[in-house]
């Protein structure tokens, strides 16, 4: 690996970055450095990167068909990676700073509609699987990210009475939350670790809730796999984890709750982040469209 991009990745480790974060700004900066190298057929390095550069990959991005979110990530890692090398005094000033991303009209990220949702649990109740009808049911019912999932542990499932959540002891930006559980989504826990509804598991050396092959704790990666194979059986591909929370956030909004309290569900620091899931989605402006159709 570039010698750069290795020392920036380390200043993202020190920055407490999660492992997913990481990923994605190798991804995109190491395709980045791939499309300079081309057209400047230098090694790829801060000094190489001009602010016409940068208009031309967002161009590049652009004609390749992607799409403004993923273009606005992309240059959004570029500037990060530009910012440090700046600080690092290995360039005199951000070659990115005054370069816009893509703007599109706002819609809400896509979602899955009911007929989907219950098309997904009928693929996993089919293999008889508790253990993957509980990760099924937690992500749709609870909105928690995959990296939460696969760092839950039995003791993080608390019964109080009526009441039942779960612990997220490690969520985005190393914040500990409470995340109520329904009861879909405690009655697949409790078949899945097999507890008894009014009791609390008890914790033990290695306690994870989820495991994966080889008894080894489930990984992210793990979690993905599994998603991608049910969705792909329910004729839904295009389904993965996050398009899971994404469906929790849009039921809790068109069920009625106030975005305050979705907020705290999903863990968002501020509303604002929330808010994306007010806004109607390509199939409820599908739906908008056909509400006047004369056939």
């Amino acid at each position: 690996m570039n010698h750069y991009l290795q020392d920036f990745l380390d200043h993202l480790y020190d920055q407490d970055k999660s492992e997913q974060t990481i990923r994605a700004y190798l991804a995109d900066l190491s395709a980045f450095s791939r499309w300079i190298e081309e057209q400047t057929e230098d090694p790829f390095s801060p000094h190489i990167i001009t602010p016409l550069d940068t208009v031309n990959y967002r161009r590049h991005l652009q004609d390749n068909k992607k799409s403004p979110a993923t273009i606005n990530r992309h240059i959004a890692s570029l500037s990060s990676f530009c910012k440090w090398s700046c600080d690092m005094n290995f360039i005199p000033t951000n070659p990115i700073e005054n370069i816009k991303g893509v703007s599109r009209e706002s819609i809400g990220p896509k979602s899955l509609e009911r007929r989907e949702q219950l098309a997904l649990i009928r693929a996993v109740q089919k293999t008889g699987k508790k253990r993957d009808l509980a990760i099924v049911n937690l992500l749709l019912h609870t909105g928690i990210r995959v990296g939460e999932l696969c760092s839950l542990r039995k003791d993080d499932l608390i019964i109080e009475g009526r009441k039942a959540m779960i612990r997220i002891s490690k969520g985005k930006g190393n914040k500990m939350r409470y995340v109520p559980l329904n009861s879909t989504a405690l009655k697949s826990i409790i078949s899945h670790i097999g507890i008894s509804g009014d009791s609390r598991p008890a914790p033990s050396a290695d306690g994870h809730m989820f495991y994966g092959q080889k008894e080894r704790p489930l990984t992210e990666r793990g979690v993905r796999h599994l998603i991608k194979k049910y969705a792909y059986n329910a004729k839904i591909p295009w389904v993965s984890p996050h398009a899971l929370r994404h469906t929790c956030a849009k039921n809790l909004i068109d069920a009625g709750q106030p975005i305050d309290r979705v907020a705290k569900i999903l863990g968002h620091s501020s509303i604002n982040t929330t808010a994306i899931y007010t806004m109607p989605t390509e199939t409820d402006l599908q739906h908008a469209a056909e509400s006047i159709s004369w056939t």
